[in-house]
């Protein structure tokens, strides 16, 4: 049996983020993201579109929650199901970089508007999330949502700033397979 790992440099888990309006096509496809990374390290050495490659991701849930409309009949024993459409989303924690999460002074897309302008001005943004990293052959989830959940907290047990993030899914996901390496 195989596992997807996640314990390596090569294949820690990446969640990249653009602005939805700079992808290329009307869905995200890998090169949105980034132009180069390293099949040695697993970094992404070259963003593409001002992305943000989420820093101190601490932990990451990919949602995938289809609905189901029940009826019972008088006929049957049992209750009857449909499945409806899947309310997605993508969640996680992450330790808050000041470029990352209040934008930088360059740049003209995410990366210079940052988290949590993307989230308060409702930027609708497309992500990547690649469970093992960016290297050749590995799956990539992508979408479109929003930004929302931010709540950074800080305590004396934790001296940095740590924050929730959500992305709320517009549609579905995309699975991909990386292919870019440097």
């Amino acid at each position: 049996m195989a596992y997807i790992n996640s314990s390596s440099a090569l294949t820690r888990v990446k969640l990249v983020m653009i602005k939805a309006k700079d992808m290329a096509g009307a869905t995200p496809v890998e090169s949105d993201f980034y132009s180069a990374a390293s099949n040695t390290t697993g970094a992404i050495t070259t963003v593409a579109n001002d992305a943000i490659v989420v820093p101190g991701l601490q932990d990451i849930t990919l949602n995938n929650a289809n609905g189901a409309f029940r009826w019972k009949q008088l006929d049957q024993a049992g209750e009857n199901v449909i499945t409806t459409n899947a309310s997605n989303s993508l969640s996680g924690n992450f330790v808050l970089d000041p470029t990352a999460f209040f934008g930088a002074v360059t740049g003209t897309g995410a990366g210079k508007d940052g988290i949590f302008k993307l989230s308060n001005d409702r930027v609708q943004v497309a992500f990547l999330m690649a469970p093992e990293g960016v290297t050749d052959g590995k799956k990539l989830f992508m979408g479109t949502g929003f930004i929302s959940a931010l709540a950074p907290k800080v305590s004396a047990d934790s001296p940095v700033f740590v924050s929730p993030i959500t992305v709320e899914v517009n549609g579905d996901y995309t699975l991909g397979t990386a292919a870019i390496a440097a």
